[in-house]
């Protein structure tokens, strides 16, 4: 699951966005009053509520959440898709808190007159203004804030070291099949997701375009063609995936035309938070920064 969830992810914010969907919603009684027992129903709002000192307030969590580690102790209330409504009553939240493209889930709790708040996590400006959101529904805004400033230190720290420099065209694959020799259809980071604003903040260009199509895919003429000078695949936990990396990589290599492939400038990128739009996310800017910038001196900090 953990392998494909930033594909599930962006299908579903553009099915929502496609049907006119309104991403800014926070319905519930008494909001004025700090939430004392939170659900939380995507991994990037569990790992955010946690870096906002929140876990004490955190009564459940969907089956995917499993970091920080204590969270993956706690009661589990279905999946991203399709939450256990019986187990979120059990626990008698005080606030949901869910995506904004939870609209049938946002629709049925508040009919139960449960409190909820959603947030859009799909870019890195929704994820710092999810952050900045949620801080403010929980009274942890001096939280919220300490937590920004740090996240916008990285990025102009990473900014500086990549101002002057190329931008060599990066591709992010998101998924594709496994298994045989040859690649088939891959599922790249097209200009409307968040890996696309990693890319720029890390000193590259997407080599991917056209922002006409929401959740690109390309065939292995269509890779030849766009030739990115780097590819990065992304692998997030290998109890996931149960991929053989170096089959992987050979698939990658028939492509020998390829820029990236001809200059062995493809990566895997296996940590567990490089699918997770959450507050994680800033540290693999870093990663895709080191990959695409290879030649900078990363150990220098300046002055």
């Amino acid at each position: 699951m953990r392998r494909f969830w930033p594909l599930l992810f962006f299908v579903s914010i553009f099915a929502m966005a496609i049907l006119g969907i309104n991403t800014q919603l926070s319905t519930g009684k008494n909001q004025h009053l700090k939430p004392q027992r939170i659900i939380t129903l995507a991994p990037s709002i569990t790992e955010t509520v946690f870096a906002l000192d929140l876990g004490d307030s955190v009564v459940g969590v969907t089956d995917y959440c499993d970091y920080p580690p204590t969270a993956s102790k706690l009661p589990k209330v279905g999946g991203f898709i399709n939450p256990n409504f019986e187990a979120i009553l059990s626990l008698q939240p005080d606030l949901v808190i869910l995506l904004s493209q939870h609209q049938k889930v946002i629709q049925q709790l508040s009919q139960l007159n449960i409190p909820t708040l959603a947030v859009d996590n799909s870019t890195l400006k929704g994820i710092t203004e999810s952050i900045k959101t949620i801080g403010q529904a929980t009274d942890q805004t001096k939280q919220s804030a300490q937590l920004l400033a740090n996240i916008d230190q990285k990025i102009n720290y990473i900014q500086s070291k990549t101002a002057h420099l190329s931008k060599p065209s990066v591709l992010i694959s998101m998924g594709h099949s496994l298994g045989g020799e040859q690649l088939n259809t891959v599922y790249i980071a097209g200009q409307n997701d968040f890996y696309n604003d990693l890319i720029s903040l890390a000193g590259g260009q997407n080599v991917y375009q056209q922002t006409q199509i929401k959740v690109p895919s390309l065939s292995v003429e269509g890779i030849l063609q766009l030739n990115p000078d780097i590819i990065l695949d992304i692998f997030p936990e290998a109890d996931d995936h149960h991929a053989d990396l170096s089959q992987v990589l050979k698939q990658w290599q028939k492509l020998k035309f390829v820029n990236a492939v001809k200059h062995d400038h493809i990566y895997f990128i296996e940590q567990n938070y490089a699918t997770i739009p959450g507050p994680r996310i800033f540290l693999l800017l870093e990663k895709i920064a080191k990959f695409i910038h290879p030649e900078i001196d990363w150990e220098d900090k300046g002055s």
